[in-house]
């Protein structure tokens, strides 16, 4: 885990982002779990998540991080084949394709072996395996773990880079759906090398069913971010490995374009 992505400046601008928000009880969070769901993904300018955000109060509860922060840290090490199968199959558009992480929550201590399968252009699963707090390597019982979901690729893994940012995370109170805001994206190399993932915040909508009705899928639309599929994972590698790249490579993660 990254110790840089877990300091921060005491004044956060961010910070007051979420105070006319009820917080998500744990009953709430549970009903909004949406391991199977549609995503929607946008980028927008940081400076403008307020203007998004305050009107949305009503509708969405806060998820806090333990001292009633609104901002959590998200630290996430992405796991790829050698020759970077998992990267190319999305740069390719395959319609089934998967990515593979070791993600730690350091303010809630916690961390989690992640499997995110994209079937198709809506349908998305998530499966995830506690693990042991800072764990990095992939044993017997992890490599089990992926067999049972992503195959033949499980025995192939290798820890590839990581990606650290913060989160603000909304529930819908009466929609089933959840919506992520990730900022101060961060691409770190296995070698150390550094490189940001654009300025802009990256959002997704989390739904089951897919909806361009609610209350945060009208503000987006409305207030002009592209939607786009851009993945985080694929603009780190593109950034930190330029060798690997095939055809013209994508942009990182700049106000306008899509992220996942």
């Amino acid at each position: 885990m990254t110790a840089a992505a877990a300091r921060r400046a005491p004044l956060d601008p961010l910070a007051s982002l979420l105070d006319d928000f009820d917080d998500a009880s744990p009953q709430l969070i549970e009903r909004r779990a949406l391991l199977r769901r549609a995503d929607s993904k946008f980028s927008l300018a940081v400076d403008r998540l307020h203007d998004l955000v305050a009107p949305l109060a009503a509708d969405y509860a806060a998820l806090r991080v333990p001292g009633g922060r609104a901002l959590a840290v998200y630290c996430n090490l992405y796991f790829d084949t050698p020759d970077l199968r998992c990267f190319h199959d999305h740069r390719r558009g395959r319609r089934i394709r998967h990515k593979i992480r070791i993600r730690h929550y350091p303010d809630r201590q916690i961390s989690f072996l992640e499997v995110k399968t994209r079937r198709g252009e809506l349908e998305v699963d998530k499966r995830r395996l506690p693990i042991e707090l800072g764990q990095e390597r992939l044993g017997p019982r992890e490599r089990a773990f992926l067999a049972d979901h992503v195959g033949d690729l499980a025995d192939q893994l290798r820890p590839q880079l990581w990606i650290d940012y913060r989160r603000i995370a909304l529930i819908g109170t009466r929609t089933h759906e959840r919506v992520t805001i990730d900022v101060e994206l961060a691409a770190h190399g296995l070698d150390g090398a550094r490189r940001g993932l654009g300025s802009a915040a990256v959002i997704e909508v989390k739904q089951a069913p897919f909806s361009a009705r609610t209350p945060v899928m009208r503000a987006l639309l409305a207030s002009g971010p592209r939607e786009g599929s851009l993945s985080k994972y694929v603009a780190a590698v593109a950034l930190l490995r330029p060798e690997v790249r095939r055809d013209q490579p994508r942009p990182p993660l700049h106000h306008g374009g899509g992220a996942s």
